[in-house]
């Protein structure tokens, strides 16, 4: 078993002083959609919100103030004048230097809006102490209570078009959780009241939805997952950099037999990430694990299947701030059709990428230690 180091600790035991999870029990009756295409989503997503009678219900990690954030910020604005409840809640991390008026547009036409992180507010001290800190790295949309969308896509409009990414669109009552999860940050954040709404059964999927602020919980439902796995277990992220306890559940689920295949971006849109990436990459698969590194586009998906009747897609990264410190939001499905369609999407995909072998060797000397160095820092980036 490997080490923490002396960070993870560290940032363990904030996370241990404010834990928080919501954990659902699995629900039938769900219909789901998925694409792997951002403008495919954003369009879905704008037919959806131009047909809300009551609410839309907004927690999302990165709402860009460019082409795709305007597209969203002009339709609630539009909505709220139909007299529709807007309430929304923004990370803003991703963008703390954006024009106040941007957002502040929305407030005055009546959007109830929310940053968790408000660095207009902050000074120098406290703003790097929250880029240390928790992030919400959720990306939920709940409209009228009974339609829901979630998974890796952010409102930022060369992600929407350059990325590969995968977004999950719910109806059923799998979408009245991941309202509660929505409600549940609403209230931290001083929001009020919210009416109680009701999401009648859609299709005959069976989700659950998981919510995660800090704390162990994601972790154990990853290794769980790995543990009960028979006879596959394939895992795509663009990151991959978890803790040690993660990383030794794959390891003994290859060495069990199992057939684990992990698929991450040949290159990532942060270097140090690509660096520890690439590092942990080698190692999984001196393992045994089957690596695949997608190079036709950065690819932002994150999501599992296992077994073909357990899958998920989800917010979550496979690195250590995702997993113990984020804001995060999954929904893992326990049926075979839903477990299938992603399979096929993770075959297809690992089909164009590159499969890690003997070719691929770990760093040496100063190349070696700078990647080290980054592998023990990474829980803080």
């Amino acid at each position: 078993m490997q080490k923490r180091n002396l960070i993870s600790l560290l940032l363990l035991l904030l996370c241990w002083l404010s834990p928080a999870q919501v954990i659902f029990e699995p629900v039938g009756g769900n219909a789901v959609w998925t694409t792997k295409e951002g403008s495919v989503f954003l369009s879905r997503m704008l037919e959806d919100m131009e047909a809300a009678q009551n609410t839309i219900e907004i927690e999302y990690y990165w709402f860009a103030t460019d082409e795709a954030g305007q597209k969203v910020r002009d339709m609630l604005i539009r909505k709220v004048q139909e007299g529709v409840k807007v309430r929304l809640i923004i990370d803003n991390f991703t963008t703390p230097m954006a024009k106040e008026s941007f957002y502040e547009k929305m407030r005055k036409a009546g959007v109830e809006l929310y940053f968790v992180h408000d660095f207009s507010k902050m000074g120098p001290f406290t703003a790097v102490a929250h880029y240390f800190g928790e992030r919400d790295h959720r990306k939920i949309v709940v409209i009228d209570g009974h339609i829901g969308y979630t998974g890796g896509m952010n409102f930022y409009q060369r992600a929407l078009t350059e990325w590969m990414d995968t977004q999950l669109r719910l109806e059923g009552p799998a979408v009245e959780q991941l309202r509660a999860l929505f409600e549940e940050s609403w209230k931290l954040m001083g929001g009020g009241p919210v009416e109680p709404l009701h999401a009648a059964p859609a299709g005959e999927a069976v989700a659950q939805v998981v919510g995660s602020r800090g704390h162990e919980y994601l972790d154990k439902l990853y290794i769980d997952a790995l543990r009960n796995a028979k006879e596959y277990f394939y895992l795509q992220t663009p990151y991959y950099a978890p803790p040690p306890e993660v990383v030794q559940a794959f390891k003994d689920a290859a060495a069990r037999g199992v057939d684990v295949r992990l698929m991450v971006p040949e290159k990532s849109d942060w270097n140090f990430m690509n660096v520890v990436t690439q590092e942990y990459s080698i190692e999984l698969y001196r393992a045994g694990l089957k690596v695949y590194v997608y190079g036709k586009a950065y690819d932002h998906t994150k999501v599992f299947i296992s077994d073909d009747h357990y899958s998920s897609c989800s917010t979550v990264n496979m690195d250590y701030r995702s997993l113990h410190i984020n804001w995060e939001d999954a929904v893992f499905f326990h049926d075979t059709a839903t477990a299938l369609h992603f399979k096929e999407l993770f075959l297809k995909e690992a089909a164009d990428a590159r499969e890690i072998g003997p070719q691929d060797q770990p760093a040496k000397g100063l190349r070696k230690r700078q990647r080290n160095t980054l592998r023990e820092l990474s829980p803080i980036l």
